[in-house]
């Protein structure tokens, strides 16, 4: 199955799932949709690892195509300590889209391969993206600082120079595991 097809597949089970995934229980993470300005990843991220068992498909954020519905998008492609890089997951679709805010996974590129940096654990609470809306995770890389309301903190962490990866799974008709690559100075 092409990847353009995967997408628009996963897009309208997203709504399905979606709707049922609220009867799960309730949140802890609070409501707030939040926005934030992107910037586009640079040439030399064409490729996209797929990272995510745990995900029928991967949409990078690299090659999505501009219409694409649902991006995680980083605010820039790349960060020195102490630094802050911001990843917004914007659901462009008409269906809300379910997702565990904390089930984020950081990845770093190595000679043999993606390594998983962080987290070593993940709480579980179910979050439900409503068409328009956005989910902002803050990777803190080398310090920490206060995030603003709704934010997601992944960190602080200290992390060497290199490649990596940040993903989150968003679950539809198919477990979508969607992907943003930067570099650390």
């Amino acid at each position: 199955m092409n990847q353009t097809r995967r997408r628009t597949l996963a897009a309208l089970g997203f709504g399905v799932v979606g709707t049922l995934a609220g009867c799960t229980g309730a949140s802890n993470a609070p409501d707030e949709a939040t926005t934030d300005e992107t910037t586009t990843t640079p040439p030399g991220f064409s490729g996209c690892p797929s990272l995510r068992e745990d995900a029928d498909e991967t949409v990078c954020a690299a090659t999505a195509p501009a219409d694409a519905p649902v991006v995680l998008a980083p605010s820039r492609a790349d960060v020195a300590a102490p630094g802050t890089l911001r990843f917004t997951l914007t659901n462009g679709s008409r269906v809300s889209l379910g997702l565990n805010p904390y089930d984020w996974a950081l990845h770093r590129e190595a000679d043999e391969g993606w390594e998983r940096v962080a987290p070593d654990a993940v709480i579980q609470p179910w979050f439900t993206l409503a068409p328009g809306e956005s989910r902002v995770w803050e990777l803190q890389v080398g310090g920490s600082h206060s995030a603003p309301n709704g934010t997601v903190v992944a960190g602080p962490l200290d992390l060497e120079a290199g490649t990596y990866a940040f993903s989150v799974v968003a679950v539809g008709e198919a477990r979508t595991a969607y992907v943003a690559r930067f570099r650390v100075r």
